[in-house]
């Protein structure tokens, strides 16, 4: 159900049988400005539009995205990405606006105004979104997240619902925080993240994805622990690295992929991400390429790149990217 001061940017088939999603992306989606020791840049961003990114470009017509924006938004940069937008509603007003601080020493400041997405507004989730198979709820203040859990659990969605995590939330809101990560499926944090909230406590039961940095990712799930150590690359601004990562992650789950393959490739992603400003860089843009036509080769039966014909089941080959 929309409201009369609300209107979908893609008007059509919102109740009915539109593409298959398999995908649910919850985030916002605006203007984000980072500034690091190298510089400042300002582009399109937020946690919906950096993970909608990475996604979408490695699965093909299965990622709907759910964001509320202003009249002053540009829809082309959306527009622009293979996804479904039934979910993406324009309000009048102010999209939201981030800035972020990185310093040398590695902490951050941030602010931001989320305007027209203050609030979530679950008329705008697509009844055809009910059917896929994954849920993300991308970094937003834990409020939000957690009203978010409410609605789908409450309307019956049997999709894993994931969950990203936020420093200065961590640090601002821990208790609701906490909730979320102990309602959700699935949780993405960073090392200051997890410190931030379970030292000292009983550890999330849920599978939990550990960002790393420099050092990789680990993914941790009943007591055991896959590490994936990152490629060695020159930092520029890290800025949006977790959203890539997790919409790598989930979207080459959603294809399919192993666990711990997937996390392989979406660190490969992520990595090349912090090479440069912004999240949809040529570097990043190359990666993603890279990783969609090495998957497209198994499929085809092609050779991969040690000169042997992939297996049936592509989850049985060994990435090129581990180390």
């Amino acid at each position: 159900m929309l409201y009369g001061n609300q209107r979908p940017a893609e008007p059509s088939n919102r109740s009915g049988s539109a593409s298959r999603v398999d995908l649910v992306l919850i985030g916002h989606v605006g203007s984000a400005t980072d500034r690091t020791p190298h510089g400042t840049a300002t582009y399109t961003g937020g946690s919906g539009f950096a993970v909608a990114f990475a996604a979408s470009a490695l699965l093909d017509r299965g990622v709907g995205l759910v964001t509320q924006v202003g009249e002053d938004f540009d829809l082309a940069c959306l527009r622009r990405l293979p996804i479904d937008m039934q979910g993406v509603t324009v309000w009048p007003g102010a999209s939201p606006a981030f800035v972020i601080d990185h310093f040398r020493d590695g902490s951050r400041s941030f602010r931001s105004d989320l305007g027209v997405a203050a609030e979530p507004v679950f008329g705008s989730f697509p009844a055809s979104y009910f059917r896929a198979r994954y849920v993300h709820l991308g970094t937003a203040p834990p409020r939000q997240q957690l009203a978010w859990l409410g609605f789908l659990r409450s309307q019956g969605c049997r999709a894993q619902i994931s969950a990203d995590m936020f420093e200065s939330f961590v640090a601002a809101d821990p208790g609701p925080c906490r909730e979320v990560c102990d309602r959700a499926d699935l949780i993405f944090l960073n090392e200051a993240e997890y410190q931030g909230l379970f030292r000292g406590r009983r550890h999330p039961s849920a599978p939990t994805l550990l960002k790393q940095g420099r050092a990789g990712a680990q993914f941790l799930v009943d007591g055991a622990r896959q590490r994936v150590p990152a490629p060695s690359a020159d930092e520029v601004d890290p800025i949006g690295a977790g959203e890539i990562l997790a919409g790598a992650f989930l979207a080459l789950r959603a294809r399919g992929l192993a666990e711990d393959r997937a996390l392989r490739y979406a660190v490969a992603v992520a990595t090349r991400s912090v090479t440069e400003f912004g999240v949809t860089g040529p570097a990043v843009t190359r990666e993603l390429s890279r990783v969609r036509a090495e998957l497209a080769a198994e499929r085809a039966g092609q050779v991969d790149l040690s000169g042997n014909r992939p297996p049936r089941n592509h989850d049985d080959v060994t990435s090129p990217l581990a180390l």
